[in-house]
């Protein structure tokens, strides 16, 4: 059973908690033009439609990639202005790249702190045995 005004869609700090992050979180995204303004229910107050949340959660993504707000704002006015799905997965492919580039940083620097955790732990190891009786 659909809960009472739920096929209107959800306020702002429902959608937010769906989403987990926070309502001015989705504001900032509605004033940079990342995420179009939502609609309106009958009292005023803003109503996120699942596509509305559906959009959100993708920006979330792509932020939580470490995109920039500069490229997420351009990924949104493409797909706004109408642009190609070809067009779109240029842009997405080129993110994805950049992803795997600093995803391979991190897994060096990953192996460097092991090394330096392993060390440390055979020294303390080392140490203990040394003063054991």
């Amino acid at each position: 059973m659909t809960p009472p005004g739920a096929d209107a869609g959800l306020t702002i700090s429902e959608a937010a908690d769906v989403l987990g992050t926070t309502v001015d979180t989705i504001r900032y995204y509605e004033k940079e033009g990342i995420a179009p303004a939502p609609g309106r229910g009958p009292s005023g107050w803003r109503r996120y439609d699942a596509s509305a949340v559906s959009w959100l959660a993708g920006v979330l993504m792509l932020r939580g990639t470490g995109m920039n707000i500069q490229q997420i704002r351009e990924y949104a006015a493409a797909y706004q202005a109408g642009a190609s799905a070809e067009d779109r997965l240029v842009l997405l492919e080129q993110h994805h790249e950049a992803v795997l580039a600093r995803l391979a940083e991190v897994h060096v620097h990953l192996a460097a702190l092991e090394r330096k955790i392993s060390a440390y732990r055979e020294a303390i190891h080392t140490a203990n045995h040394v003063l054991s009786p």
